[in-house]
């Protein structure tokens, strides 16, 4: 006997990455309302994943690791772009002598 797992969860950290990177480029936050219906659309599409990875001819679900892995990677690079390191003055103007 077979075992289908029913609830992937490889769509999910995808949307939440989106989500965060939507978030750190906009510093938009999304509303209660928008987090509750992306959660119930992103819940349904992983009800959906076996079904829709058993038709293509690839690992879907690493594909998927492999792009939330590049948004979260995104994310911490902007985040860590726009934050502004203090730089003592003294250091600036003697160079660090």
């Amino acid at each position: 006997m077979t075992t289908v797992s029913t609830n992937s969860q490889a769509i999910s950290p995808l949307v939440t990455a989106g989500e965060a990177l939507v978030s750190v480029l906009s510093g938009y936050t999304f509303s209660e309302n928008a987090i509750k219906a992306s959660s119930g659309v992103t819940s349904f599409l992983d009800g959906l994943f076996p079904t829709l990875a058993s038709k293509v001819g690839f690992d879907m679900e690493g594909v998927l690791i492999g792009a939330t892995e590049v948004l979260t990677g995104l994310n911490t690079t902007i985040s860590a772009a726009k934050t502004r390191q203090r730089v003592s003055q003294t250091t600036a103007i003697t160079n660090g002598a």
